[in-house]
């Protein structure tokens, strides 16, 4: 056991975005889970408070007694420590706060976080306005679109260069898609939450090495839960995608995809894990920098490779863009990465204390004990998500492509509503860290009113450029033809489904995560997905792809209008308490 002591002003303001690890689970395909291990983990304390973090055995790595402690001296000229300019940041945020307050410093940094300090003890600080959340959910949430379009059109590109081959090879790229999401993406993604929380806990106890320790675990855990996935992908494919989906043509095809994606994965893995590794830091630029190269490098190899090998060109781009992700992030971090450029001031290779291989494949009791409901949770989401795709193959190859152009549009117009419900659900969160429970109310009721006028533009824009998006992504007439007849209702869950990424963000913010997760089950499992398979294949109307979007739209209202209400009328002051509680007990990992 070792105890460190944090002499940081137990309320200072961290309301940027940049500065907080991300609350939910994303990647690249899929849409977002609502679910997290733990809703805040701070590394702030009340004054001369120690904190202390007690290490069970069978997470230890044998290293550990090693820590880089002389790099944590202040005055210790290195390169893995310098003063931050975000820290800087925070300080003029902070003024800025004060002063929309009527509260005027005109000091140093020190003045203004006793200031600020003395504000929220003395209650001078109760509330913002609207203004000033909106000023900074538009703020925060830019760079946050942007990140989310670029990741997940690495996905949705497969399926433009794939589309004009013809409606076959445009099923069956849904389909690969599907099965790589449900059996592949999601369980990765599952077990790399453990990481969200483990890694933030490491490091704000500053056993900064523990941090290194747990990447190699996750990543030694996912790869040895893979292994058998990816031979299953590579060599019995076929066999599995036939017991499915009744079209040989689509399911052979489909197994190809699974094929020569499978030599990415490793990559995959590496990113997600080192992506994580780097938000439990406060670190979020360097993976949008890498998708920025990597997203038209995708773009460029897909179009490039699918004329060349026609539509194994597609699966083989993607899996070379997953080891540029992966050499990506890695090379950025190493050489790019500047201390000062940091919330705390740190090189990110402080917490990397060498590959040590014996113990990343070892002790892995705790780490599987949050890892197993991550999986099970993001699975839930992941095949809610994904069954409306294996529901329409088994009504013919063209309502399958038309489904599949439904899909990746819903999840591409998605990624906006979504980015603004983390930008929220940190400034919540912030809020109420700082125990501002007046302002973390203005702030929840300023995402929703900006998340439903968002969702009302995504609705324009599909419903008034269906037949554009539908020729964007095929030549067959048919498909086109059968997408106009269900992008109306897909437009139509715009508005839902903002409503529900926006709510879901609030829930993460106020801690209130179990609603959002109860909800989500059984809106998607007892009413939105028996509905679709009854209109679809039972009712009077069967066979037409507007009854699966129909029972999602009914799932996502119901989500929505709930989170919503939780949101919006929940106890401040209890919230409050809740997040002091969170901030100032002992973490045991």
């Amino acid at each position: 056991m070792s105890s460190y002591t944090n002499d940081n002003k137990s309320h200072q303001f961290t309301h940027s975005n940049t500065q907080r690890r991300a609350s939910i689970v994303y990647g690249s395909v899929g849409k977002g889970g609502l679910y997290v291990p733990s809703d805040f983990i701070s590394a702030r304390l009340e004054d001369n408070e120690t904190f202390e973090i007690h290490e069970a055995d069978d997470l230890l790595p044998s290293n550990i007694a090693d820590e880089i402690q002389p790099l944590l001296i202040p005055g210790n000229k290195n390169r893995f420590r310098r003063k931050s300019q975000i820290a800087e940041e925070l300080v003029e945020e902070e003024r800025e706060l004060l002063k929309d307050n009527n509260i005027v410093v005109n000091g140093d940094e020190e003045e203004v976080i006793d200031a600020f300090e003395d504000a929220i003890v003395n209650k001078k600080i109760e509330a913002t306005t609207s203004l000033i959340e909106l000023k900074a959910l538009v703020k925060s949430s830019i760079p946050l679109v942007l990140t989310f379009l670029l990741q997940n059109s690495l996905s949705t590109v497969s399926v433009f260069s794939v589309g004009h081959l013809g409606a076959t090879e445009l099923a069956a790229v849904s389909m690969g898609s599907m099965t790589a999401n449900i059996t592949g993406y999601a369980t990765i993604q599952g077990i790399a939450t453990a990481l969200d929380t483990l890694c933030p806990q490491a490091f704000g106890a500053k056993r900064y090495s523990l941090v290194g320790s747990y990447l190699q675990k996750c990543v030694a855990l996912i790869l040895v839960v893979m292994l058998p996935v990816l031979v299953a992908w590579i060599f019995f494919g076929h066999r599995l995608i036939c017991l499915i989906v009744p079209d040989k043509d689509t399911a052979k095809l489909a197994a190809v995809y699974l094929k020569y994606i499978a030599p990415g994965i490793p990559a995959y893995i590496a990113f997600e894990c080192g992506k994580r590794f780097l938000q439990a830091q406060g670190i979020y630029h360097i993976s949008t920098y890498v998708l920025l190269v990597a997203a038209p490098s995708n773009l460029f190899m897909n179009i490039l490779l699918v004329q060349r090998f026609g539509y194994l060109g597609a699966p083989i781009a993607v899996s070379i863009n997953y080891w540029l992700m992966a050499i990506g992030l890695i090379g950025s971090t190493i050489f790019l990465v500047k201390p000062e450029s940091t919330p705390t001031g740190l090189h990110p290779l402080i917490c990397w204390g060498g590959l040590n291989v014996s113990e990343a494949f070892s002790h892995w009791g705790k780490l599987a004990q949050l890892a197993i409901p991550g999986l099970v949770m993001l699975e839930a989401e992941f095949l809610a998500f994904e069954i409306l795709t294996l529901l329409a193959s088994y009504l013919g190859t063209v309502p399958l492509a038309a489904q599949s152009i439904g899909t990746t549009m819903a999840s591409l117009t998605y990624q906006v509503p979504f980015a603004i419900g983390i930008a929220a659900s940190t400034r919540i969160a912030n809020f109420l860290g700082a125990g501002l429970g007046p302002a973390a109310q203005k702030s929840t009721q300023v995402a929703l009113s900006f998340g439903l006028i968002i969702s009302f533009l995504n609705f324009l824009a599909l419903y008034c450029f269906q037949r554009p998006i539908a020729k964007a992504f095929t030549d067959d007439e048919d498909v086109i033809k059968m997408v106009g007849q269900i992008m109306w209702l897909i437009a139509l869950m715009q508005i839902s489904d903002a409503v529900n990424a926006n709510s879901a963000g609030c829930l993460r913010g106020q801690g209130q995560t179990k609603i959002g997760g109860i909800v989500n089950l059984l809106s998607y499992y007892v009413v939105g997905l028996p509905l679709s398979i009854y209109l679809t294949f039972y009712s009077p109307w069967k066979g037409h792809l507007d009854g699966l979007w129909i029972g999602s739209c009914v799932a996502l209202t119901i989500i929505g209008g709930v989170q919503s209400y939780y949101s919006l009328f929940a106890d401040f002051d209890k919230l409050c308490e809740d997040a002091r509680k969170r901030t100032s007990v002992e973490v045991h990992v």
